[in-house]
């Protein structure tokens, strides 16, 4: 992954146009599976349960005369707790930066009271697109009444129907996003992809299993750090810590005989190797971090 480049040459920065996309909505809209979708890698973790997603993630995605620099936020949710005001903090920020605000809806679910709360505060943004995701899911006459809730709520927004996960509709949201970007010069190299580090993406694919592999509550309760990353000869030896609040769920994690953390590290090595493009070691610990999730330096640390 390459690194920021500020603008483009000054020959290509004619008839341009930039600006940042933020993908918000409540947890389990399906924000990564669109992000990913449109760059066409997975790049955000996504998973069936909700609140996967911890970090703000930015991509950027090109497209002929236009740069769309997407934010993939945590989901709008009134979780209590210093990890959950943090996470709201990291979305509304992006969602307060943004060009264009798409809001994200579960069609399979309709307009939750969170959906209506937020429609309704954003009823004066100047570019808001709202997507009724998951389309696939749900009959077409379905959609109707959603899509006459949102236009009450938000009339100056577009409506949109799409499926993050097959695709349908995306490229006439990139459509609606080039014609809604305002003027200006790239800020990002043609081949830049992210501002996140492999070691945040290393860390992100280690939770991602866990979120895969652990039942319940469980995942909630663990946070991942890379805590070494050193190459030897043709491979990569990476030394990861997860971090769990109490002694009784450390055993769960490791599983009898290790077995539950070694499927985790064998699910999660195969994808680092594909990121890091390289042959890696993993190693995997667990420790014991009572009150994480309560803990501002901690949680500084991972980012939030």
């Amino acid at each position: 992954m390459s690194e920021k480049k500020t603008g483009m040459d000054n020959e290509e920065t004619l008839d341009t146009r930039v600006g940042t996309v933020t993908l918000a909505g409540a947890p389990n809209s399906g924000k990564s599976t669109l992000l990913n979708k449109i760059i066409g890698q997975r790049l955000s973790i996504a998973t069936h349960k909700p609140q996967t997603t911890r970090n703000r993630i930015l991509a950027v995605h090109n497209q002929g005369n236009c740069q769309m620099i997407f934010l993939d936020t945590p989901g709008i949710h009134g979780e209590r707790g210093l990890i959950h005001r943090r996470m709201l903090a990291a979305a509304r920020s992006s969602m307060d930066e943004a060009d264009v605000l798409c809001w994200l809806i579960a069609a399979d679910r309709g307009l939750r009271k969170t959906d209506k709360r937020e429609l309704s505060a954003l009823s004066e943004h100047p570019r808001v697109i709202v997507l009724l995701n998951k389309m696939d899911l749900v009959r077409r006459q379905d959609l109707l009444p959603y899509m006459k809730q949102v236009g009450e709520l938000a009339p100056n927004a577009e409506v949109l129907p799409l499926s993050a996960r097959k695709g349908e509709n995306v490229e006439t949201l990139l459509e609606l996003l080039a014609a809604r970007l305002p003027p200006g010069p790239w800020l990002y190299g043609k081949d830049v992809l992210t501002d996140m580090s492999e070691r945040f993406f290393v860390a992100e694919l280690v939770r991602e299993q866990l979120f895969r592999q652990l039942e319940q509550e469980l995942p909630y309760r663990v946070a991942v750090s890379v805590e070494s990353w050193e190459r030897h000869g043709r491979t990569l030896h990476i030394s990861v810590c997860i971090f769990t609040d109490s002694k009784s769920t450390r055993p769960m994690i490791i599983g009898h005989g290790g077995e539950r953390l070694k499927s985790i590290g064998s699910a999660a090595r195969e994808k680092i190797e594909r990121l890091v493009e390289s042959r890696v070691h993993l190693e995997i610990f667990v420790k014991v971090r009572a009150n994480w999730p309560s803990d501002p330096h901690f949680l500084a640390e991972q980012g939030l």
